[in-house]
C-alpha cells in the first residue's frame, strides 16, 4: 500500500498521503463551518431587498434632479416665440461682440422623446476672436440654446475678418393636442 521502496511506489505513495490530509483538513473545517439556516437565509434577503430599495431612492432622486436641470433649460414660450426670442439674443451678443449678423435662419423642427427640437443656423461674419467670444456667449444657460456645430473660413485673405457658420438647437416641451370638444346638444336646440 504505501511503500517508498522505489521511485513510482514512491510517487503513489506521497500522492496518498496528500489525499489524506486533504480528507482530513476538510473534515476539520467542515465541523467549524456554522451550517446555514432559514432565519440567515431570510436576513440576507431582507438586506438585499433593503439595497436595492436604496438604490431604486438614490436613482429616483438622480432622475427628478436630471428633470429639473432639464426643464431649466427648456423654453417655456410657444414655438412661434422661440425664434424671435433666440434672435433677439443673438443680435445683442453679435453687436456686444463688433460682429455682423448676416443670417440666422430657423430649419426643420423635430420631435424628440418628449421635446420639440428647433434647430437655427447662424452666420456672422468678423475677427476671429470675437467670433469665439460669441460661441461662448451662446452657450450660456440662461439662452437655452446648444451649440451644435461651428464652422469657420476666411472671408478676406488680405483682412483678418472670418465668417463662422453655427448651429444652434433651442428646445421646447411637445405640446399634447387637446381633443376637441364636441358641440352640447342643448346648444343646437337654439
Amino acid at each position: 500500500m504505501i511503500s517508498f521502496r522505489t521511485r513510482s511506489e514512491s510517487i503513489t505513495s506521497i500522492a496518498i498521503l496528500v489525499a489524506l490530509f486533504v480528507l482530513v483538513a476538510t473534515g476539520i473545517v467542515m465541523a467549524f463551518v456554522p451550517k446555514p439556516s432559514v432565519a440567515g437565509v431570510a436576513t440576507g434577503k431582507i438586506r438585499s431587498q433593503r439595497e436595492l430599495d436604496d438604490r431604486i431612492a438614490k436613482l429616483e432622486a438622480e432622475r427628478l434632479a436630471s428633470r429639473v436641470s432639464i426643464n431649466s433649460l427648456v423654453w417655456t414660450q410657444a414655438v412661434a416665440e422661440v425664434g424671435p426670442k433666440a434672435l433677439e439674443s443673438v443680435t445683442a451678443f453679435a453687436q456686444r461682440n463688433g460682429l455682423k449678423l448676416i443670417a440666422f435662419r430657423p430649419q426643420k423642427t423635430a420631435e424628440i422623446n418628449e421635446l420639440t427640437q428647433l434647430p437655427f443656423v447662424i452666420s456672422i461674419e468678423g475677427a476671429y476672436p470675437n467670433i469665439m467670444r460669441f460661441v461662448k456667449d451662446l452657450e450660456t444657460p440662461s439662452l437655452k440654446l446648444g451649440t451644435g456645430m461651428v464652422q469657420v473660413s476666411t472671408s478676406d485673405p488680405n483682412s483678418d475678418l472670418v465668417a463662422a457658420t453655427i448651429s444652434v438647437v433651442a428646445y421646447r416641451k411637445l405640446e399634447t393636442k387637446k381633443p376637441q370638444e364636441k358641440p352640447n346638444a342643448a346648444k343646437k336646440e337654439n
